[in-house]
Parts: C-alpha cells; sequence; structure tokens
C-alpha cells in the first residue's frame, strides 16, 4: 500500500514539474516576444532619411486676408504690411520625413504590401517657438509639399500597396517602397526686413531672424504600421528634429539605419 503511495506521489510530482515547463517555457516565449518582437517580417524597416531646412509661403498664401477671432477680416491686409517692409515673409521650419520599406529576402512568404500607415503621432517634446503641424504630399505637379490645411495629416496616414510608388496619390510599392509626409513648424514670427537684397535660401533665413536651435527642437513618436494580406504589424519610430543644427546652414541631413529599439509586433 505504501509503495503504491509513493509511486503516487512521484507520479504526481512529474506531472506538476512537467505543467511547470510547459508555462515557464509559455512565459518565456511571451517575455522574449515582448522584448524582442517579430523577427521575420515578409517586410520591414529599411531606413529612414531626414531633411530639415526652412521655406517661404508663396505670395498667394502670404497676401490672403487674415481673419480675426470674430470671424471678420482684419483692415490691414499683407499688401498694406509689405509697404513697410522690403521682405515680410511665413516662415516654415520643415522636417521631410522617407520611410523606405523593403522586401525582407530571407522570409519566403509570397506577400504584398497591402497598406503602410503612419498613426498615433505623439509629441514627447514640443518647440519653444512655433507650432507643429504634420503634411502629407501635395496633389500640385512639382511641389513636394504645400503647407496648407489640404494637406494636413489630423490623425492616420495610409499609403496603398500599388505597382509602383507614387507620392502624389499617397501610394507604395507592394513589394518595398518609400513613404512621405513632412513635420512644419508653422507657427513661427514672420521675417520682415528693410535691408536684405535678395531672401536667404533655406535654413538660412532661420539665423538672420534670431532663430537658435533650442527654439526649434521638438521629439516625436508615431506608430508605423506594415499591413499585408493577413497580418499586420506594428512598430514605433521614435524622432529627434530638426536634424544635424539646422540654423545657419541652407539644409541639413540624416539617415537612420539602426532600428533596434524599433520593436515590431502583431
Amino acid at each position: 500500500m505504501e509503495k503504491n503511495n509513493f509511486k503516487q506521489t512521484i507520479k504526481f510530482i512529474g506531472i506538476i514539474l512537467v505543467v511547470a515547463i510547459i508555462i515557464a517555457i509559455a512565459v518565456f516565449k511571451v517575455i522574449k516576444y515582448e522584448v524582442e518582437g517579430e523577427k521575420n517580417m515578409p517586410f520591414q524597416l529599411g531606413k529612414i532619411i531626414v531633411i530639415s531646412s526652412a521655406t517661404i509661403n508663396s505670395a498667394e498664401e502670404n497676401n490672403t486676408a487674415q481673419t480675426a477671432e470674430d470671424g471678420t477680416v482684419k483692415e490691414e491686409n499683407a499688401e498694406q504690411q509689405i509697404e513697410k517692409f522690403i521682405w515680410n515673409e511665413n516662415v516654415i521650419q520643415t522636417n521631410d520625413v522617407y520611410v523606405y520599406i523593403d522586401k525582407n529576402e530571407n522570409n519566403k512568404e509570397e506577400q504584398l504590401i497591402k497598406n503602410v500607415k503612419i498613426e498615433n503621432i505623439q509629441f514627447l517634446k514640443n518647440v519653444n517657438i512655433g507650432k507643429i503641424q504634420v503634411y502629407m504630399p501635395s496633389s500640385v505637379e512639382g511641389v513636394l509639399y504645400k503647407y496648407i490645411n489640404d494637406y494636413v495629416v489630423n490623425s492616420t496616414l495610409t499609403y496603398r500597396g500599388a505597382e509602383k510608388d507614387d507620392k502624389k496619390n499617397l501610394e507604395i510599392g507592394n513589394q518595398g517602397g518609400c513613404v512621405y509626409f513632412s513635420f512644419a513648424n508653422v507657427g513661427l514670427p514672420t521675417y520682415k526686413s528693410n535691408e536684405d537684397t535678395e531672401i536667404a535660401q533655406g535654413a538660412f533665413i532661420l539665423e538672420k531672424m534670431g532663430l537658435n536651435e533650442d527654439d526649434l527642437k521638438f521629439k516625436v513618436a508615431f506608430d508605423l504600421i506594415i499591413e499585408v494580406k493577413d497580418k499586420s504589424y506594428k512598430g514605433t519610430v521614435t524622432l529627434d528634429l530638426p536634424v544635424n543644427n539646422v540654423v545657419g546652414v541652407k539644409e541639413t541631413h540624416t539617415e537612420i539605419t539602426d532600428f533596434s529599439n524599433v520593436i515590431f509586433k502583431r
């Protein structure tokens, strides 16, 4: 009798050990997935290029009548202001972002990109001067961005999979391609001058306005979602903008290829 009880006890302990090992393996896999994410997606984040600079609004956009808070048109229009200054320009500090999605040659699945989305845009640190807006490419031929309300990204920017990239129609090649958008500081002071014979090109104008890097720095995070036929992968990208001390030069560039801190999960 005691011998049978001993066998039952050993059997029970063995079952408990097996269950504990199964649970431990499952927990380990969950923790590993949370830390490492997907390791063999059909498409992957290849590189991100950022170009920081500055631009001015066109004369047509500058000369639109301004509306007061009560809805009435302000009496002082842009033409009257220009009479006082040789230069009276709305300046925008721009940060054009190019996100490249590459086909993973190590993944043998026959998959096509269905959509690539930019969403959940969060400003982790905001600018000291101005206001940041996110813009999609314009549909105007020869003009990559027009910084007007028609092209503001309010929540989600979606690029549909197509035969090839077409930024004007928000399409990305279904075998891989590039997604374009821009973070722009549209709340900078107006540049006014009676001294310059010509306008400073690019971000040179920021220095002429007395701005510095600390005035313009901000930190942004957004979710990058890659959708294929029956799966969706999401990772969070963080960028410090503008890049590489833009004040006092025409423009600055950076290319990011290290994405060890971007964890993609289904």
